[in-house]
């Protein structure tokens, strides 16, 4: 589907991708639960202080700072960014006539992908964020009339390694994508 095409970022191949894009959100989303878990009375999700709150505030401004640099990086006129990346490029197998190649990405192509990636889950993430902010407290009593505040605290702390998983994603790769903005656009591609 078109709208949620920027996900295919996640189809791009290579070594060390999967570091930020799985295995680093995964290990914070499992310490996020465990803080949690132990010290949820003191880390409010919600309300003028709580973390979804605070986040979405960040989010606004990574959403416009996302689609610019996706917009910069399109229109650089600097021909080295469309060289295929050195070394071992990343790949990303596409359906071309019917029939799938795989294909070793630029700089440029791959940055794309990246923001686009960025933008589109900051996006969703900020929907998520605040969804709980309208519904939490009304779903809170809703889970309790149903069961009990041990049901409770174990669906918040689900919810928060959900959270945590996509807002470490999207700290991990926009770290990386600052390193090709800042660094590799300017090195040689040797």
């Amino acid at each position: 589907m078109k709208l949620f095409s920027p996900l295919n970022y996640l189809r791009i191949r290579h070594s060390e991708k999967k570091w930020y894009d799985f295995i680093i959100p995964s290990l914070g989303a499992v310490l996020a639960m465990a803080i949690y878990f132990f010290c949820h009375d003191q880390i409010p999700l919600v309300g003028s202080s709580g973390l979804i709150v605070q986040v979405n505030g960040l989010l606004q401004v990574l959403i416009g700072f996302y689609i610019a640099a996706l917009a910069a990086v399109s229109t650089f006129s600097n021909s080295s960014i469309d060289e295929v990346m050195a070394g071992d490029p990343p790949t990303i197998v596409e359906k071309f006539r019917a029939t799938k190649v795989k294909v070793e990405l630029t700089r440029r192509r791959f940055v794309c992908y990246l923001f686009g990636y960025l933008a589109l889950m900051s996006f969703i993430l900020f929907s998520v964020g605040l969804v709980a902010i309208l519904l939490g407290k009304m779903i809170s009593a809703w889970i309790i009339g149903l069961s009990s505040l041990e049901v409770l605290w174990l669906i918040k702390t689900v919810f928060v390694g959900f959270y945590s998983l996509i807002l470490i994603n999207l700290i991990a790769t926009t770290l990386l994508g600052l390193y090709y903005l800042s660094v590799r656009f300017h090195q040689s591609s040797l």
